[in-house]
């Protein structure tokens, strides 16, 4: 029995009973020397890690010990174990197989499966078009690659590239016609097919009835004499523009009702209040509507804003702007309530304004009325 003397000396780095060895600066980097061993390593070394540790170097040599057939079968087989990990062990198996693949093994069925194994982890990730070319190269190296073919249809399926999806799957089942994985991605393909063909149909529909409510609308404006400016949204505003965005315009415009006979324009209209710097929008004012009834409505009760309830029905005054083509004059022009909105519309002085016509409403005989009128020339009766 050995004596005390005779016992072997303990490596340096147990000889602690705690903390990092004294040869090293801080427990970090400790423990990044402990992690380049490969009992605790968590990823695959660099060459340079392999050169500057012996361990690595043994381990090394072992795997790469064999024919280029032995080693590719070899990381095949770790490339499988990484894959079985899950999402974690996705990278390493591409790197497996691809290392496989590096060895050229003289192995055309060995070469499928490390192309069809990576396709799958790219399929997985993904990676669509890696997964069409991997699946390419088995299929040229093992033409009846049914795996090849299904993970083709996969990827081209999740491209919506369906016609060649559909031919991978009549390929596939010419190999093996009964193959049930193939035909159910057939069978989503033609589901695929068959909803992108509705979408389609549908898409195509929309826009032909759009372009004809277009036609349709323009020509409505045309025969009625309506005369439509469209302003340039980048110039300033002028202070005797009756133009308006009101604030619940939004989406609101002109549009023809074909449903009833003769088929009716509604209109976006706008009455501004200029005495109160307010507004009230009727999104749809049909054209054979007069203005009385909506008058009627707006002001059954008063409004907000009118604290000394001069807004009535009865004492309301309407005017549009005129502008003279000629000298770009601007003048008020009064509109009678009991008008309708389309003889308004018509009237040869009138503009609709960016789809939207306005009108000023202001009490009669008010004082905001005269001083109002005052800033045009004197208002001719429409």
């Amino acid at each position: 029995m050995p004596t005390i003397e005779e016992l072997p000396e303990m490596p340096e780095f147990v000889s602690q009973v705690a903390g990092p060895n004294p040869k090293y600066a801080d427990h970090d980097a400790f423990v990044d020397d402990l992690m380049k061993t490969p009992l605790f390593m968590k990823t695959m070394p660099s060459e340079k890690d392999i050169e500057e540790n012996e361990t690595l170097a043994a381990i090394h040599s072992l795997i790469y010990d064999g024919t280029p057939i032995e080693i590719a079968t070899n990381f095949k087989n770790q490339g499988n174990e990484a894959f079985q990990e899950g999402k974690r062990g996705f990278k390493h198996a591409i790197n497996y197989y691809t290392k496989g693949l590096d060895q050229k093994a003289d192995d055309p069925k060995l070469n499928a499966i490390l192309h069809t194994n990576r396709a799958a982890v790219n399929l997985e990730l993904g990676n669509f078009r890696k997964v069409l070319n991997d699946c390419a190269a088995a299929l040229t190296l093992q033409p009846d690659n049914v795996k090849a073919y299904y993970r083709s249809i996969k990827a081209l399926l999740a491209l919506d590239k369906l016609d060649e999806a559909l031919d991978c799957c009549e390929r596939a089942l010419k190999v093996d016609p009964h193959n049930a994985a193939i035909q159910v991605e057939q069978a989503k393909v033609v589901k695929r097919q068959a909803l992108l063909a509705e979408t389609a149909r549908a898409r195509a529909e929309r826009e032909e009835r759009t372009i004809r409510e277009a036609r349709e609308l323009k020509n409505a404006i045309v025969s009625r004499g309506i005369t439509m400016i469209t302003t340039n949204p980048s110039a300033p505003a002028t202070t005797t523009s009756s133009h308006f965005v009101h604030p619940s315009q939004g989406t609101h415009s002109m549009r023809l009702d074909t449903s009833s006979d003769p088929p009716t324009l509604t209109v976006p209209t706008v009455f501004l209040y200029p005495e109160h710097a307010q507004s009230d929008l009727i999104a749809a004012f049909p054209e054979t509507d007069s203005f009385q009834p909506h008058l009627d409505t707006m002001f059954e009760q008063p409004a907000p804003w009118d604290e000394k309830r001069e807004y009535t029905p009865d004492t309301c005054e309407m005017y549009f702007e005129a502008r003279n083509a000629a000298d770009g004059s601007v003048r008020l022009m009064r509109v009678g309530s009991h008008l309708t909105l389309g003889s308004v519309l018509a009237h040869k002085d009138y503009r609709v304004v960016d789809g939207v016509a306005t009108f000023y409403i202001v009490v009669k005989g008010s004082a905001f009325a005269k001083s109002f009128r005052k800033r045009y020339k004197t208002p001719t009766p429409a």
